[in-house]
């Protein structure tokens, strides 16, 4: 491509002749295969469903605007994720507080029937991990940290458990749950496998209804009044 160049300072006003542009396009085409084929995938530890579902349709995405909003306990506030981090706003109010602004994307917030607590989703170092927000002290704690995919936490209505779908079992989604206690998980549990599920019941008045596609079960879309449940 060096030869190239004084042909450049020898044109009229510094104009490549075709041919000499042509030879530079095809020299720059060349030189540039090498990036794309070294390219990796972005979070290549989730092995199903296809790239384009998860990533365009499943993962939570950037926005300038609101989106996965979710309702405090006392029905006045909504929490929200914008622009990458958490922010909260009460209906009486023209203005939003920020809650979160780290060094990640934080996505998909929901609330602790008692007010204090607030999981959420943090896209962060090629992994999405869930993390609490005690809104007493508004300090952040990591809840996971394996390095998978983590996605959609929801608190049991007593707030003293966690579900999740995570990518940790052999880079599929699978159902998650958890004890939620001061900001943390302990006794970790999946309860999908790699075979159809029609329903499993969890103690509590709530639960919430999943779908499951080629062993991989994405978002909850309604509530049970016995359980989670699977369709």
């Amino acid at each position: 491509m060096l030869d190239i160049i004084p042909a450049v300072a020898s044109s009229p006003g510094g104009i490549l002749p075709n041919q000499t542009r042509s030879r530079f396009l095809l020299v720059l085409l060349l030189t540039s295969l090498p990036l794309l084929a070294q390219r990796e995938p972005v979070l290549k530890q989730i092995d199903l469903p296809h790239s384009y579902y998860y990533r365009e349709m499943y993962l939570p995405q950037l926005t300038t605007g609101p989106s996965s909003a979710a309702w405090t306990a006392d029905s006045r506030s909504l929490v929200y994720s914008m622009a990458g981090s958490l922010w909260a706003e009460r209906l009486e109010n023209i203005s939003a507080q920020q809650l979160t602004d780290g060094p990640g994307y934080d996505y998909q917030p929901d609330c602790s029937s008692d007010g204090r607590w607030i999981v959420y989703a943090s896209y962060q170092k090629d992994a999405i991990e869930l993390w609490s927000l005690d809104l007493q002290t508004k300090k952040a704690r990591q809840l996971t940290s394996g390095g998978a995919v983590n996605v959609e936490p929801r608190l049991s209505p007593d707030g003293k458990r966690l579900a999740f779908v995570s990518t940790l079992y052999k880079g599929h989604f699978h159902i998650f749950v958890a004890d939620f206690s001061g900001g943390e998980l302990r006794n970790v549990q999946r309860l999908t496998g790699e075979t159809p599920i029609i329903t499993k019941k969890l103690p509590g008045r709530r639960g919430r209804i999943f779908r499951r596609m080629a062993n991989a079960w994405c978002m909850p879309l309604t509530l049970d009044s016995n359980g989670i449940s699977f369709g």
